[in-house]
């Protein structure tokens, strides 16, 4: 992942930051988007990352806060999969 491709991630492809409440919502948005068009299942990220599928449901609807360390397992994992257990 380029550092510009984690900017985007990080500021939610957006010029300005939005409030919290809706800065967790789009971040949710752009990993729900990821997770999809890597094909990874919610399944896969619970086995493999050891992440509820209810913490990762709440993570993608922005109703949960995600910590860095999280966002950037996520993010590694998501880059690839088959490296992480």
């Amino acid at each position: 992942m380029t550092n510009k491709e984690l900017y985007d991630i990080f500021t939610v492809r957006t010029t300005t930051i939005p409030p919290k409440w809706l800065y967790y919502q789009k971040l949710g948005q752009v990993l729900r988007e990821m997770r999809t068009d890597a094909n990874i299942t919610p399944m896969h990220i619970m086995r493999d990352l050891d992440i509820s599928p209810d913490e990762l449901r709440e993570y993608e609807s922005g109703m949960r806060e995600i910590s860095i360390y999280d966002l950037l397992n996520l993010l590694s994992y998501m880059e690839n999969p088959q490296s992480e257990k």
